[in-house]
């Protein structure tokens, strides 16, 4: 009998593998790709899930092998991967065929279910209705003496010490410190205190829980679900620090509870967390009862997830794009002088909009690196109903998930000329065509209607960041052994070797 029973399980065993296996992680269809091994995907053979390797580089070395268009398993989420920019620019065009990728949402509400890219629908726009509209446009501007006063203070911390001979290894914590702080004085009205000296342990235990989140939000998306939800439940360390950041978000909320509502209405066109509390519902009870389409306001619940999303939003890939500024210059000194030069009738005096806005060369400096380097990896759209690619002719089916790859694009020979060297002036002419360099290609924020609602106030960021730190630094290089670049797979991607010296001018 006891045989009987371990021959039932071992073949109910065999059976419930080959059809896992089969309906999850076999290759088929005219797509190419690498077959994907079983519960891994293609993770494990590409390097990516031991950190081998990053996604971007993974993901341009399979171009090249396959093309413009071809298969990729996330453990069991097979995505379609497209790099032709005619079949990027059609996909962005047409909302009603591709919308928010599934994988986005299925993943990113286990971690934070109020996340923004893993919304869509009524209920992203009833999230991005109170908020997006702060980014753009004219609004930017009046953040100018916000970033400039938060960059000088970390001027004055390089100050304090002043040796030139000093190699800083921790820049991209550095950078993350800045643009946390700018983005919560310019989202929240709220001094998080993280540049401040006397505020070291401060300024160590929210990078650090951020760093903890971002971690963790990348393995979830290489999980399974349920798989990744019993591993949010095990991971003491996320919990901590999730502990933390929540910490830090009911202090921004109770801050603004505090304003008297006439003041609070004053201020909600300019000011973000006015606007969200202003939209804080009045009954939950009620409004939890309506249909997603009839509900108004956010709840406090939905609040607290969304000023989560806004701050990981507001400062990862700004703070990323500010480390590989500061490689790049130690690696291209030529390059650092002629910002210098076009900044030298300025010297140290006080950056006005008009000043900002005459920076060309600066312009075509952050251009080139939003297109050298990956970032921001890419797009994930889901199909709604079945479409055809218009110039690689594939054939694609409703309920698949496409990946658009902005590093593809950015090293792609079609659009660019000798697309692997860091060549700024390729920007300088103002035509959309240079050359072989299309600046189509460029698209570091997205595209279509789920393009990035803040990427405004990102490039202004960090147009005025650079700006001012090249008014008072050189940044010098520190050597092979610690300055070789490389790619560090995040959320974004960050400089894995950046060692740099810093010489005050």
């Amino acid at each position: 009998m006891l045989s009987f029973t371990v021959v039932i399980v071992v073949l109910f065993l065999t059976i419930f593998y080959y059809y896992v296996k089969y309906v999850y992680f076999t290759l088929r269809g005219p797509i190419p790709g690498i077959p994907p091994q079983f519960l891994f995907g293609n993770l494990l053979q590409t390097g990516i899930i031991w950190g081998d390797e990053s996604l971007a580089n993974v993901l341009l070395k399979l171009k090249i092998k396959f093309g413009d268009v071809f298969q990729y398993w996330f453990t069991y989420t097979r995505v379609i991967i497209v790099s032709s920019l005619e079949d990027i620019q059609h996909i962005f065009a047409h909302r009603n065929v591709y919308d928010q990728g599934d994988i986005f949402i299925e993943k990113l509400s286990i971690v934070n279910p109020s996340e923004v890219a893993a919304l869509k629908g009524a209920k992203y726009k009833r999230h991005t209705s109170v908020s997006y509209s702060l980014f753009r446009g004219s609004k930017i501007f009046m953040h100018l003496d916000t970033i400039i006063d938060c960059t000088d203070k970390l001027l004055d911390r390089w100050r304090q010490i002043n040796d030139p001979t000093k190699i800083y290894l921790n820049m991209n914590e550095q950078t993350q410190q800045l643009l946390l702080a700018i983005f919560g004085f310019i989202a929240f009205d709220y001094d998080l205190q993280i540049l401040d000296n006397e505020c070291e342990k401060g300024q160590k235990e929210l990078v650090s829980s951020m760093e903890t989140f971002f971690n963790t939000t990348v393995r979830i998306v290489e999980m399974p679900a349920i798989i990744g939800r019993i591993y949010l439940f095990l991971n003491f360390k996320y919990r901590r620090a999730r502990l933390i950041i929540n910490q830090y978000i009911q202090r921004i909320i109770d801050q603004e509870l505090k304003e008297t509502v006439a003041m609070r209405a004053e201020r909600k066109r300019t000011s973000l967390i006015a606007s969200l509390i202003s939209s804080l519902q009045q009954d939950e009870n009620i409004e939890a009862k309506k249909r997603e389409e009839d509900k108004r306001g956010l709840s406090r619940q939905e609040i607290t997830g969304l000023i989560l999303s806004l701050l990981t939003g507001g400062y990862t890939t700004i703070s990323t794009v500010l480390s590989w500024f500061i490689h790049l210059m130690s690696k291209y000194p030529e390059v650092q002088a002629k910002i210098k030069k076009e900044l030298a009738e300025y010297n140290h005096r006080r950056l006005s909009i008009e000043h900002i806005e005459s920076l060309v060369y600066l312009d075509c400096v952050l251009h080139e690196i939003l297109r050298f380097v990956p970032t921001s990896i890419g797009s994930i759209r889901t199909l709604i109903v079945d479409d055809r690619l218009p110039k690689t002719g594939v054939q694609l089916k409703k309920g698949d998930q496409i990946f658009i790859s902005f590093y593809n694009l950015g090293r792609d020979a079609r659009y660019w000329s000798n697309p692997d060297q860091f060549y700024p002036e390729r920007f300088l002419n103002q035509s959309e065509e240079i050359g072989n360099n299309n600046k189509a290609a460029l698209i570091s924020f997205g595209g279509g209607h789920r393009q990035c609602a803040g990427q405004d106030l990102a490039r202004f960021e960090l147009k005025v960041i650079c700006a001012r730190l090249m008014q008072y630094v050189t940044f010098v290089d520190g050597g092979p052994e610690v300055n070789s670049g490389g790619y560090q797979q995040r959320d974004t991607v960050q400089p894995k070797h950046i060692g740099v010296a810093i010489k005050f001018d």
